[in-house]
C-alpha cells in the first residue's frame, strides 16, 4: 500500500510538473514580449533559450516530486510542499540560468524569474487542487488506470521508443549519406532498403523478427527476445523514413556554403561535418518530431506479441467490463497525446516558423 500511495503522489506531481512546463513556455514568451518595447528590444525571445530554461525547471521539479513522495503521506500536504520547494529552487536556479542565457545582471535576472514563478505558482495551486478533486473524488477510476499504466507500461514504452529512434537516426543518416555521396552500388542499396522497409507493415516485421527469425537473439531471455524484436523492427522501419527526412534536410542546405567552405581550405569531409550537418539537423527537426510521434504510437504494436507497453497494460486493466475497457483506452489515448503533442508543437511547428524566418527549409 505504501508503494501504491507513493506512486499516486508521483503521478500527480509528474502531471502537474508537465502541465506547468507547457504553461511556462508560453508565459515566458509572453513576459519577454511585454518587457520588450518597440524602441528597446533588450530581451532575446528566441525559442531555444525559452525551452532550455523551461526544461531545466522541469527536470528539477520532477526530481523534487519524486523525492518528497517517499516521506509525505498526505496528498494535499505533498502537493503544497512540492510547490513551495519547487518555486524557491526554481527562483534561485532560474536566476543563475537567466543570467547566463540572457547576459543580464543577477538582480535583474532574479526579478524576471521571480515574476514568472509567481504566475506559475498560482497556476500550480489551481492545477494541483483540480488534480486532487478530479482523480481523488470525481473520477477515482481514472486515477487507478493511469497509475496502472505508469507502473507497468510507461517505462517500457519510453525504452522501446528511445532505442528505436536512436537506431533510426543512425540508419537514416547513414542511408541518406549513401544516397547523396556514395557510389552507384551503395546508392542502389540504400534506395532498395528504403523502398523495402517502407513497404512492409510494421506488424509483419515484428512477427518476422520475433517468430520467423527467433535465432537472431538466441543469447537473450525469451521475454527479452520479444522486446529486442520490437525495437529492431521499429528501428529498421524508422531508419527508412528518417533517411528521407535527413536526405531532404541535407539537400536544403545551400550549396554555395560548401563552395565557400572549400575556398577557405576545408575539404569535403570538414565541409559536411561543420557546415552541412549542423544545419541539416536543424532543418530535419520538424520532420523528425513527426517521426518521434509515429514511433511512440507504433510502439503499441509490441503488445501483439505479449511485450508489455502502455496499450497492452491498459487492455489488461479493462478486461473486466466493456465500460472499464473503454475508460482504459481513453486514458491511454490521452497519455499518448500528452507525449506527442508537446513535441510536435514545440519542435515541429515552432521550428518550421523559425526556419521560414531564417530562409531555411521552409520556403
Amino acid at each position: 500500500m505504501l508503494f501504491q500511495t507513493d506512486l499516486r503522489y508521483i503521478g500527480m506531481g509528474t502531471i502537474n510538473s508537465f502541465l506547468i512546463f507547457l504553461f511556462g513556455i508560453y508565459i515566458i514568451k509572453w513576459f519577454l514580449k511585454k518587457k520588450n518595447t518597440a524602441n528597446t528590444k533588450v530581451w532575446d525571445i528566441s525559442f531555444n533559450k525559452n525551452i532550455r530554461l523551461s526544461l531545466i525547471w522541469l527536470i528539477f521539479n520532477l526530481l523534487i516530486s519524486v523525492s518528497f513522495s517517499f516521506f509525505i503521506n498526505n496528498v494535499i500536504v505533498y502537493l503544497l510542499t512540492q510547490l513551495c520547494v519547487s518555486i524557491v529552487s526554481d527562483i534561485f536556479i532560474g536566476a543563475i540560468i537567466v543570467q547566463k542565457l540572457f547576459s543580464k545582471h543577477l538582480v535583474e535576472s532574479f526579478k524576471f524569474v521571480f515574476s514568472i514563478q509567481l504566475i506559475l505558482f498560482g497556476i500550480s495551486i489551481i492545477l494541483g487542487f483540480l488534480l486532487i478533486i478530479t482523480f481523488g473524488y470525481i473520477f477515482p477510476e481514472i486515477s487507478d488506470v493511469l497509475l496502472f499504466i505508469i507502473e507497468f507500461g510507461l517505462l517500457s514504452t519510453i525504452f522501446i521508443t528511445a532505442l528505436s529512434l536512436i537506431m533510426g537516426i543512425v540508419l537514416g543518416l547513414t542511408l541518406a549519406i549513401m544516397r547523396l555521396y556514395a557510389g552507384k552500388e551503395l546508392y542502389w542499396l540504400a534506395s532498395g532498403y528504403e523502398k523495402l522497409f517502407r513497404g512492409i507493415p510494421l506488424l509483419v516485421l515484428i512477427f518476422i523478427f520475433s517468430a520467423g527469425l527467433p535465432g537472431i537473439f538466441w543469447y537473450l531471455e525469451p521475454l527479452d527476445r520479444l522486446l529486442a524484436s520490437v525495437i529492431l523492427a521499429l528501428g529498421i522501419r524508422s531508419g527508412a523514413y528518417q533517411s528521407q527526412i535527413f536526405r531532404g534536410a541535407i539537400l536544403s542546405v545551400n550549396r554555395g556554403q560548401l563552395e565557400a567552405a572549400q575556398s577557405i581550405g576545408m575539404n569535403k569531409m570538414q565541409s559536411f561535418r561543420y557546415i552541412v550537418l549542423p544545419q541539416a539537423f536543424r532543418i530535419a527537426m520538424p520532420g523528425w518530431s513527426n517521426e518521434y510521434a509515429v514511433v511512440i504510437k507504433d510502439s503499441s504494436f509490441a503488445g501483439a506479441i505479449g511485450t508489455f507497453e502502455m496499450t497492452l497494460v491498459a487492455t489488461i486493466w479493462g478486461y473486466r467490463s466493456v465500460e472499464l475497457f473503454t475508460l482504459s483506452m481513453g486514458v491511454v489515448a490521452i497519455v499518448y497525446f500528452l507525449f506527442t503533442f508537446p513535441v510536435t508543437q514545440l519542435f515541429g511547428q515552432q521550428q518550421v516558423k523559425k526556419l521560414k524566418k531564417l530562409g531555411m527549409g521552409g520556403g
